[in-house]
């Protein structure tokens, strides 16, 4: 329930060092690479390495070779750290060489085969349009004055023709027709037949020569070319077999190859980061303060490099990427944090904080037993089944609506099967609507409370002592909530009028000069502009502030609305039901309770997200973090 601590490594080495140690170092490593051009400007002589990259045949010949072999899939679901890798590039094209050599053996055999299949099951269509002429096949293609044609063509040319028809000395009849070709024989004039031979030439007509092929009477000729058919589909059937026996024989060499393709792929990758002198290689990057630890004794040595490593809060140039990091229960809940944004670095993560509201915020809305048992196996199956993160925080939802509904006493909208470990929360609006604002309350002071450990998190004093959600903004919200609350309750106030006032007044004029305290502290000039614009449009600020901290706290009051317009919808659907009577209101009840859950269940998860992102979100969480891009995973595809 942190962000992934960080530090800032720089690495120097020898020139002809640099790619056994980045191979031996840094390509499996967790580094995330910063150009080290931009941080090491007063290096002489530093220059980029050139953009040559002589591992890019492998990464593209071994690719190509698991796509054609149908591993695609089984990439993405394993990784290379049990992995047989190989680190010499002759090793790795040898061996890719074979298995392409061998695989294209049996792809040619199987193109082949097909391409002989297809031809002959147009023959035997277009021989059955001549099974019942008794003539000799060869003589049927030898008249002495109409010369006859088979073959193909692409779609495109046989609208051409189609276009030309009328002027050309010859007819075309279509037999079959494929997504890309039309097959089609025709007839022309012996003397005009090298002209219409021209022409269809033109259009990309590929003949087929049938009277090479079979002999005898044409039905004698489409029981040949039948014969042929089964006979190429037996071979094609083999060629398949041989195939999947290559793949299941070479699968895990082929992989093996393709990861440590990638591997040494990496090593380019890592040379348009890095920079060099003569003699010297430099590499700086981010790289999780564990991984750096294991790795300083080997570092140590190693007397061909030197290192340093600072941490975060020493390094000015470069701000440490966010990798977040929860437990199981929350982790499906940085769904939805990054959907805002990822907190920066020295900021709080706020997964675990939206992963209780939220669960808390759904299941105050929609509290019903049976329809929180319905969400809870959707999002059991989106998780486990489907393998869709986002499925975990249905799952959340679902068991959070499961319990509000034990609460209210509700199952899918049955109030008297149960009795409500609470109430029902039609029976005591009041209670439900001061319950809504009350939680809205608490989750505002627990977010600026936030905002002050972030300021204290990033050193930025006026953030914690002068900000709007800071202590003062803190002290007059809290304040102003306890005053008004004991004032309702024992029609007076907890402290003197003074020291109330104090209690008010105080962070408000804080928030006031803000601007001005922070440019004294910063030796500048206290207010910039003039004093009556400064007045002004301070106070029209704060005015909007104080407004700002009413309106939010009011906003929680859609927690109530959707509670009680839970129960009113189901009231709607009971009416219904009513007025169907017997299996029609069965009926009714279960379509109601689908459109409940479908339509409502998607509000109330919107709204949800609205009170974390406006009302929440916007007091503490800024989203401006880099996201943490580390070498081993970044340059897979």
């Amino acid at each position: 329930m942190s962000i992934l601590k960080m530090k800032f490594v720089s690495i120097v080495g020898l020139n002809e060092y640099f790619d056994d140690f980045v191979l031996k170092y840094i390509v499996d490593s967790g580094m995330q690479l910063e150009n080290a051009l931009s941080y090491l400007e007063t290096v002489k002589g530093l220059t980029p390495y050139d953009g040559n990259n002589p591992y890019y045949d492998l990464v593209t010949r071994s690719t190509a070779l698991v796509n054609a072999m149908g591993l695609k899939k089984e990439l993405k679901e394993s990784t290379d750290s049990t992995r047989q890798i190989y680190d010499s590039a002759d090793e790795i094209r040898s061996d890719i060489a074979k298995l392409e050599e061998e695989y294209r053996g049996h792809s040619e055999h199987l193109e082949k085969t097909k391409e002989m299949l297809n031809k002959c099951i147009h023959m035997e269509k277009q021989l059955e349009l001549l099974a019942n002429i008794d003539v000799d096949i060869k003589a049927f293609f030898n008249f002495e004055f109409i010369k006859f044609r088979f073959g193909k063509m692409p779609r495109k040319s046989y609208e051409q023709l189609q276009l030309m028809s009328n002027d050309l000395e010859a007819i075309a009849i279509p037999v079959s027709q494929e997504k890309d070709f039309i097959w089609l024989i025709y007839f022309t004039p012996r003397n005009f037949s090298e002209k219409v031979d021209g022409i269809f030439s033109s259009l990309y007509f590929e003949r087929t020569r049938i009277s090479d092929e079979v002999q005898g009477t044409p039905s004698q000729a489409l029981r040949q070319v039948r014969d042929k058919i089964t006979s190429l589909r037996s071979e094609m059937k083999d060629a398949e077999k041989a195939i999947r026996d290559f793949t299941s024989k070479h699968r895990e060499k082929a992989i093996n190859l393709y990861y440590s393709s990638m591997r040494l792929n990496r090593v380019s990758e890592v040379r348009k980061y890095a920079a060099h002198t003569m003699k010297s290689f430099y590499i700086i990057g981010w790289m999780p303060e564990k991984e750096l630890n294991r790795l300083i004794p080997i570092l140590d040595k190693d007397e061909k490099i030197i290192y340093i490593h600072k941490e975060p809060d020493t390094e000015k140039l470069s701000h440490p990427p966010t990798e977040l990091k929860n437990n199981r229960i929350f982790r499906p809940f940085e769904t939805l944090v990054r959907m805002y944004g990822l907190p920066s670095y020295n900021e709080v993560d706020p997964t675990p904080f939206v992963a209780l509201t939220y669960f808390l915020m759904f299941g105050f809305m929609f509290g019903d037993v049976g329809q929180g048992l319905v969400i809870l196996a959707g999002g059991i199956f989106m998780l486990f089944k489907l393998k869709i993160a986002f499925g975990g925080v249905i799952l959340g939802a679902g068991i959070s609506s499961t319990l509000f509904g034990f609460v209210y006493g509700s199952v899918f909208g049955f109030e008297d099967w149960l009795p409500p470990l609470w109430m029902n929360p039609m029976h005591d609006i009041n209670t439900m609507l001061i319950a809504g604002i009350g939680m809205g309350m608490a989750l505002i002071i627990v977010a600026m409370v936030l905002n002050i450990v972030n300021g204290i998190k990033a050193h930025d004093l006026a953030r914690i002592f002068l900000d709007k959600n800071g202590i003062p903004g803190f002290v007059f919200y809290l304040g102003g909530i306890v005053s008004v609350v004991y004032f309702y309750l024992n029609n007076k106030l907890m402290v003197s009028a003074g020291i109330t006032a104090a209690i008010l007044l105080i962070p408000i004029l804080l928030m006031f000069f803000k601007e001005p305290i922070e440019n004294f502290i910063h030796k500048r000039k206290a207010i910039a502009q003039s004093k009556g614009v400064f007045f002004v449009q301070t106070f029209f600020e704060l005015f909007d502030v104080v407004l700002s901290f009413l309106s939010n706290t009011i906003s929680f009051i859609r927690l109530s609305a959707f509670a009680l317009n839970h129960v009113g919808l189901f009231m709607a659907v009971f009416i219904l039901a009513e007025m169907a009577s017997g299996f029609g209101s069965v009926v009714a009840i279960i379509i109601g309770n689908i459109l409940i859950i479908g339509l409502e269940g998607l509000i109330v998860g919107i709204q949800g997200l609205r009170l974390e992102y406006y009302e929440l979100f916007s007091r503490f969480f800024t989203g401006n973090g880099k996201p943490y891009k580390p070498l081993k995973k970044q340059y897979f595809s």
